[in-house]
């Protein structure tokens, strides 16, 4: 256990506060295993989750994403183990990469624990240059076939988790990938750290109201600041919005069916110049949750 906790130590502080640009979801709330490898096994019982996510739509070649991921306790809920599978398309571009995350959880007394993961990424990067049109087709600078290269990566977070709050840090991926480079073979600063945090404060008998923050820090471009705030009605519905700092007011709303099943939807409202082009994005979610006498979290679907 020492051995763990100074290399998730050595990793996390050896980047500083520099971390990769990623996707953005707006069910970040219910999606926190990709941002945060100490996450993996929180909910005390397997999980899974699917989300669909259609970026600026109306703009030809706009982001379009497909996410899925599972993770689950195990070695009595001292570890968590994780899977996440991801498919986005950027224009001509096409990102597809495969995540295993591994957390170790500390018990630290209270309900309380402290997960400390690390994960690992193998990504295949595409550029789709047989889809693109050229104004000369014997320009001998464009290429005449597709290009494909491949990359690994590691990340590195830990998640605390009270009975009724959560906060975390980490770097999901620390490297600076080669798949990320221009002509000169110049690597980008892609890296990007995350912070987020959120609490469960129970207003009525059947209204719970969730307020939840994820912070984005990267040395190459503006810190971005998701605001988001849930009504928790009945232990089954939610209604919620989220204000992404200087880009989109978000809507969500959704249902806990009482199998384990989840469904959301997100409707993002573009608030940056890209309004007179977009209609704004808009996601879907489908989670599952199987059911679990012991488990240790008291608000098991939304944290």
């Amino acid at each position: 256990m020492r051995k763990l906790i100074h290399l998730f130590i050595f990793s996390l502080l050896a980047v500083g506060v520099a971390a990769q640009s990623d996707v953005q979801y707006t069910h970040f709330t219910f999606n926190k295993l990709s941002y945060n490898p100490g996450y993996t096994g929180a909910k005390g019982a397997f999980d899974a989750l699917a989300l669909y996510r259609n970026q600026w739509s109306g703009i030809d070649g706009a982001p379009r994403t497909i996410h899925v991921n599972a993770h689950t306790p195990f070695a009595g809920k001292r570890s968590g183990l994780g899977i996440g599978i991801t498919s986005d398309e950027i224009g001509k571009v096409n990102t597809n990469s495969v995540t295993m995350s591994y957390a170790y959880r500390i018990r630290l007394g209270d309900g309380n624990t402290l997960g400390l993961g690390l994960s690992g990424r193998l990504e295949q990067l595409r550029f789709k240059w047989s889809d693109s049109k050229p104004l000369d087709p014997d320009d001998p600078e464009i290429p005449q076939g597709d290009e494909t290269a491949f990359g690994t990566n590691f990340g590195s977070g830990a998640y605390f988790l009270g009975k009724r709050y959560y906060f975390g840090v980490s770097v999901p991926l620390l490297l600076k990938n080669s798949l990320y480079q221009d002509r000169s073979g110049k690597q980008d600063n892609r890296r990007t750290a995350y912070v987020m945090g959120g609490f469960n404060a129970t207003l009525s008998r059947n209204v719970e109201l969730v307020p939840s923050l994820l912070v984005s820090v990267n040395p190459a471009a503006p810190v971005d600041v998701d605001l988001n705030a849930n009504l928790i009605l009945m232990k089954v519905f939610w209604v919620g919005a989220t204000y992404r700092l200087g880009d989109s007011f978000d809507a969500l709303a959704g249902m806990e069916f009482g199998n384990g099943l989840r469904l959301g939807l997100g409707l993002d409202l573009t608030q940056s110049e890209l309004n007179k082009v977009t209609n704004g994005s808009w996601e879907i979610m489908l989670g599952y949750t199987f059911k679990c006498k012991s488990c240790e979290v008291s608000h098991l679907r939304f944290f």
